[in-house]
């Protein structure tokens, strides 16, 4: 209670006594007045104390609530520093991580943008396969009669480069060849003769069989060969000589040749060869494909400093290719293939690849296809054209007749009119 209250409650109190004093008999009015001034004065400082009681209690309150609420502020401040402390610290690491990962990525970026593996010498030594197929074009064209290609064996030597001969003549030349290649079967029939003097451990069947031109003579039962040393090309050479080169008639000499029947025999025999010549190619163009070419010789020692391609080579290159250091085209195309499709080395490191230099592999692999589809197109277009010979032949057998014999009426009503 205020102090202002507490004098009008006072003040009201004591005019309440005066007037009690005014009724009441004049003997006791002294009496009166001193009790009522003091009781009045004991219940103005009860009043007093317990509204100072209150009042202090209040205050009291006041403060600690401050306090409290001063307390409060102080520990929201303090918390919002930390946290906002955390969120810059956490911001700050955000950051500074994207920076490092935007770092690492343009250095992988850059490392497999201009990373060179270690397959890209076998790489560059693919960019041969035109020169190496130029060489064995070139070795097929010295492969027809008196061509000049390398002979060991004189007498495959000479059944190849001299002109044809009598068939009887011819025959008998072919024999004597054989007894070098003289089989089981040989024996069994004539063995012990000229013609079959002991059978051939080496190279059995070998003037007799397709599989000389195939896959290399050799012995019955050998693993194929994609490069022949120069006794397999004789023996492929000879089997083409008896299955599509053998003379059917001899040559003429000079004397012979200028008479007009010997005109006639030479243009003959011309047409003839012609023929001959696209029969034989097929053959000739395998064994050429088969022979060491001298280009694959550098290409092979860059290849090979690759470690896959060398692991490659080392399990599956030919032993002529071992001891020469020069593959066939065929062999060379082989190596190209197998060394991706069938190399563990190569597929290790294909599992290393990515980004740019996977998508190299890729067009490298689509431009090895096309290379090899390339060849099968070439193949084709020469067995059309021997196709397309062999029709002109059944075409000649079925009208030469013909035409001859109306060709001699036609003459024969000319001649009588």
């Amino acid at each position: 209670m205020s102090l202002h209250k507490r004098k009008l409650l006072s003040a009201a109190v004591l005019a309440a006594g005066v007037a009690m004093c005014s009724n009441a008999n004049a003997s006791i009015v002294p009496v009166v007045d001193a009790v009522l001034i003091q009781t009045v004065g004991m219940m103005n400082t009860a009043v007093t104390g317990a509204v100072n009681g209150t009042t202090a209690a209040v205050n009291s309150m006041n403060s600690s609530v401050t306090q409290l609420l001063q307390k409060i502020g102080t520990s929201v401040n303090e918390n919002g520093q930390k946290i906002a402390s955390t969120i810059e610290a956490d911001g700050k690491t955000q950051r500074e991580f994207a920076v490092s990962q935007e770092k690492n990525r343009k250095l992988e970026e850059a490392r497999q943008r201009y990373f060179v593996g270690s397959n890209i010498c076998s790489e560059s030594a693919s960019g041969g396969a035109h020169e190496i197929a130029g060489s064995a074009q070139a070795a097929k064209g010295g492969m027809r009669p008196g061509g000049g290609a390398k002979v060991s064996n004189q007498a495959i030597a000479q059944a190849l480069n001299t002109p044809p001969i009598a068939p009887e003549i011819d025959s008998s030349r072919a024999a004597k060849v054989h007894a070098q290649f003289c089989d089981a079967d040989d024996y069994a029939a004539y063995g012990g003769s000229q013609a079959c003097p002991s059978v051939s451990t080496s190279m059995p069947g070998a003037d007799k069989r397709v599989d000389s031109v195939l896959s290399g003579a050799g012995e019955n039962g050998k693993a194929p060969d994609l490069t022949f040393n120069q006794n397999q090309i004789d023996a492929a050479r000879m089997y083409v000589q008896n299955s599509t080169r053998r003379s059917i008639a001899p040559q003429l000499k000079k004397g012979e040749a200028d008479t007009v029947a010997g005109s006639q025999y030479v243009g003959l025999m011309n047409q003839y060869n012609s023929i001959i010549s696209a029969a034989a190619d097929p053959q000739e163009q395998r064994i050429a494909n088969s022979q060491p070419s001298p280009a694959t010789k550098d290409l092979l020692k860059e290849a090979l400093i690759s470690p896959a391609a060398s692991a490659y080579y080392k399990e599956f290159a030919s032993d002529t290719a071992k001891s020469t250091g020069m593959m066939s085209a065929r062999e060379f195309e082989a190596f190209e293939v197998g060394r991706r499709y069938a190399n563990t080395e190569y597929q290790a490191d294909l599992q290393a690849l990515s980004g740019e230099n996977l998508q190299r592999e890729q067009i490298r692999i689509a431009s090895l296809n096309n290379w090899l589809m390339l060849g099968i197109k070439d193949e084709l277009q020469k067995s059309n054209i021997i196709s397309g010979q062999l029709l002109a032949s059944a075409a000649r057998d079925e009208y030469t007749p013909i035409l001859g014999t109306l060709y001699k009426s036609v003459s024969g009503r000319m001649g009588g009119q």
